[in-house]
């Protein structure tokens, strides 16, 4: 079959170095091979070029598979039924794939040697830009909702490999949003360089989506029992969506976790599990408590949450809640922890325009013994502000 597929592919760049229409080889690729990955193109190039292929003849075959290969991931069937989580993340996909292509063709036709700087196309391509900013939520969702979940069941891999893909994504989107089509000025020279990103951006997309869609989807199908469905709804809803997502309606169930006599008992007092948790949610600060196996065992749930939180990161190691260029301080944090070399480390950044006051604290019993380590964040913004007395009430 391979060889078969190689032969075709051998044949359709014979038919572009001899000139032919390549709309016409379009829908013979279409025909003949249908969607191909670009690394299966990729995979021969060398040798193809050993036996005297030009590279542009290759180039022209690879863009012609992309084009196809980014629209096969746009038109791509969900494999469940509208209201599950996975059919929101697949039509998420359908669409973005949608956005990165016409932002490319947009884009390409305004930076042409004919350009016309029509306004409702600029208009449009500040739009799609927009769409690619909120896209934001769609990985929050899969990081802190999906991949724990697939984690639980032994599958460590491809979420991690997801992740690494959704920083690669991140930083091409960045790229993109600092060119500031938002204002006029340096117009077309922007969008000059925007023509290759958009055109990276679309071909990145289709690969990481083909990924999801096809291999670690149809794996948390087969994994995730039916009340895992249910976290997962609840969390998608807790992160919120992009403003064309298919939302979900939350249905998670809260577990019950009051004590026979109703009440905790505590030293400096009593409280019930609800007092308990009402006081741990209206605290202006956000806090994850990881065990000393490093497990997540708890967090509160402010209103004004400043880093994403899910239910299905409980019980998952800390190490796998942080991208992996920043493992190595979490690591050095937990291990001064154990070894008692240090009690806290703080650190304070800048989010959004928000300073915000990170700090780790070492949790140990009466006996000095270990217990794991309180995560506090708050954001100080306002407080560094502070000069002064305030003495009165506002009405």
């Amino acid at each position: 079959m391979a060889a078969e597929r190689k032969k075709i592919l051998r044949e359709l760049l014979d038919k572009i170095e001899s000139g032919e229409d390549i709309s016409k080889l379009t829908s013979l690729f279409v025909k003949t091979l249908g969607a191909v990955n670009p690394v299966e193109i990729e995979y021969y190039r060398n040798e193809w070029i050993s036996e005297g292929v030009k590279e542009k003849d290759i180039q022209i075959l690879l863009d012609i598979g992309l084009e196809i290969f980014r629209d096969s991931i746009q038109n791509q069937t969900p494999i469940v039924e509208k209201g599950h989580p996975l059919f929101t993340l697949m039509k998420e996909h359908a669409l973005l794939m949608e956005y990165a292509n016409e932002l490319y063709s947009l884009v390409n036709a305004l930076s042409s040697g004919n350009r016309e700087m029509r306004p409702e196309f600029v208009d449009r391509v500040r739009q799609l830009i927009g769409f690619f900013v909120e896209s934001e939520s769609h990985y929050l969702r899969e990081e802190n909702a999906l991949f724990p979940g697939v984690e639980k069941h032994g599958l460590t891999g491809p979420p991690a490999a997801m992740w690494n893909e959704h920083q690669d994504i991140h930083a091409l989107e960045k790229k993109i949003f600092e060119l500031n089509l938002e204002s006029d000025k340096n117009l077309e020279s922007n969008l000059e360089k925007l023509t290759p990103l958009a055109l990276e951006l679309a071909n990145v997309l289709a690969t990481h989506f083909n990924k999801e869609n096809n291999i670690l989807f149809p794996a948390s199908l087969r994994m995730f029992s039916e009340e895992e469905w249910e976290t997962v709804v609840q969390d998608f809803d807790d992160i919120g969506y992009c403003s064309y997502s298919i939302r979900l309606v939350g249905t998670g169930k809260v577990a019950e976790a009051i004590s026979e006599a109703g009440e905790i008992i505590l030293g400096s007092g009593k409280l019930s599990v609800e007092m308990l948790e009402a006081i741990f949610n209206h605290l202006p600060v956000d806090m994850t408590f990881v065990d000393a196996q490093d497990r997540v065992q708890f967090f509160s749930e402010s209103p004004e949450r400043i880093f994403v939180r899910s239910r299905a990161i409980i019980g998952r190691s800390v190490q796998l809640c942080h991208p992996k260029a920043s493992v190595h301080i979490v690591e050095k944090i937990l291990s001064d922890f154990k070894e008692g070399k240090r009690d806290l480390a703080e650190f304070w950044i800048n989010l959004g325009g928000r300073l915000i006051h990170i700090r780790y604290f070492a949790v140990r019993n009466g006996e000095g013994e270990y217990l794991g380590c309180l995560e506090v964040s708050q954001d100080i913004t306002q407080i560094v502000k502070i000069e002064g007395e305030k003495r009165l009430l506002d009405d």
